[in-house]
This record gives C-alpha cells, sequence and structure tokens, in this order.
C-alpha cells in the first residue's frame, strides 16, 4: 500500500563535542532506522521525552535538513535529498508550522510579505498572491486588514494563525507541527487545535504533530508513533496507544502525564 508521506530507515548523526587529536569522539546518533507514514486526512501524533529526536525527524521531513541515510517519499516519489529536483518540486506539498510564533516571524515585515514569502518561487505574479494570502487569513478567521500589520501588533494565539496561514498559502498535502501549541495558554491552544481539524477536515490535510503534550496529541491524532532514544518503538491507533500502551516509554509518558 502506498502512503502520501514516507520515511524509511531514517539516521542522523551530529559531530561529537570535544574532540581532540589525542581522542577523538564519535558522532553522536539522533535517529536510528526510522521509518514512518501518513496518509491523506490523517494526522500522525509524535511524541517522545525532550531529546528524543522529534524535532530534527520533523525538520528531515519538510527537507530543511538532510538524513545521513534513509528514505523520504512524497506520493512514492523520492524527495529524500534537500536540495535534489524531486524535493524542490514537492516542497510546496509539505509545509512547517514551528513552536514560537514570535520567533518564526519577522517582525519587520508585514503579514502580508511573511504570509505569502512561499509564493516568490511559485510564478504566481503580485495580484495572484495577494488573492492567495487574503483567502488563507480568511481560512485562519483573521481580518483582511490584517494584511498590512506587523506580528507585534498580535496576540500569541493570532501569531500562531498567521503562521499557519503562511503554512496554507501554498496549498500544501502535509503539515508537519513541531509543538505548533505548546507556546499558547490553554485555552487558546483548544481554539487553535480546533482551527487545524476544521481546515484538515475543509482542506484533506494530513498533519504530522510533534507534541509532548499528550492531551493535545489525543485530541488531535489518528494514529501515534513514539520516539525513544531516536527510535520508533511503538505505534498504532491513538485510543490504542493511549490505552492499552504496549512499551515501557508510553507508560512512562502516560503516567508523567496525569
Amino acid at each position: 500500500m502506498s502512503h502520501l508521506l514516507e520515511a524509511r530507515n531514517i539516521q542522523y548523526d551530529v559531530a561529537g563535542r570535544g574532540t581532540s587529536l589525542f581522542r577523538p569522539q564519535k558522532p553522536r546518533t539522533i535517529l536510528q532506522d526510522v521509518s514512518l507514514h501518513v496518509d491523506r486526512g490523517e494526522t500522525l501524533g509524535l511524541i517522545g521525552s525532550s531529546g528524543s529526536g522529534k524535532s530534527t525527524l520533523a525538520r528531515i521531513l519538510t527537507g530543511l535538513v538532510g538524513a545521513k541515510s534513509g528514505l523520504i517519499f512524497f506520493e512514492e516519489q523520492d524527495i529524500t535529498s534537500p536540495t535534489g529536483t524531486a524535493r524542490h518540486r514537492f516542497r510546496p506539498h509539505i509545509q512547517m508550522i514551528f513552536q514560537d510564533p514570535q520567533g518564526a516571524l519577522d517582525p519587520r515585515q508585514t503579514v502580508e510579505k511573511i504570509v505569502a514569502e512561499p509564493l516568490y518561487q511559485t510564478g504566481l505574479n503580485a495580484e495572484e498572491r495577494n488573492r492567495r494570502v487574503l483567502d488563507v487569513l480568511a481560512d485562519v478567521a483573521l481580518p483582511e486588514d490584517a494584511i498590512s500589520r506587523y506580528p507585534r501588533e498580535f496576540s500569541g494565539g493570532q501569531r500562531q494563525r498567521i503562521a499557519i496561514a503562511r503554512a496554507l498559502v501554498t496549498r500544501p498535502d502535509v503539515i508537519v507541527a513541531d509543538e505548533a501549541v505548546s507556546a499558547l495558554d490553554v485555552s487558546t491552544q483548544a481554539i487553535v487545535l480546533n482551527l487545524l481539524l476544521d481546515l484538515q477536515e475543509r482542506h484533506g490535510l494530513s498533519y504530522i504533530f510533534v507534541s509532548h503534550d499528550l492531551a493535545v496529541i489525543r485530541h488531535i491524532s489518528h494514529r501515534i508513533a513514539v520516539l525513544d532514544g531516536g527510535r520508533i518503538v511503538e505505534t498504532g491507533p491513538a485510543a490504542d496507544v493511549l490505552t492499552h500502551p504496549q512499551h515501557p516509554t508510553t507508560r512512562a509518558l502516560i503516567n508523567a502525564s496525569l
């Protein structure tokens, strides 16, 4: 069975710290033999403790960094190389929402420029870009006059809506959300999560949702994958994983959230 987005046997290493001439340090493995997939209209929740490799995997899936080894496929097309022709062609179809909207949005730019930025390589003219920006601002329930304002003029929840609009503007198939609501208070989290669910229903989006918060994962996920020490140690339907965890790491994460 083919999947919308699939990663196979991903490995990622970083150079060891404190290297010296006499005692060179070995590279440290961040991800090892990681395989996962997401289908159209599905949300895969990705959980794990701090340092388990969640954010690194998110960046590899979106092409922000390259893996040491392994393969990534989008609609059965190999997009493994971050700089390859296939990755460039399919880049608009896989977008990312970052954890901190304040840090992810350039404070010197208007909302129009921030949201339109991914469109400049698509060949759309200025009028088409403007229309696309207005459409996605409406999608995330921001007013038209937001287009000429700056990030500092918005609340945290509104800034994350701007970040979501920027991810939506290329009309992607997959959005990778890296702790996308963790910087928000609980009530705003619920509003943003419900917005993401509504967008998924209306546009057939697929999400890979990275979070340490099991309440968030329970709310939004169809399936869950658990990372521990750079490996996937458990995966399955969300209800099964959260109700009948099979791996000690999953049980520990659930107990810590109680």
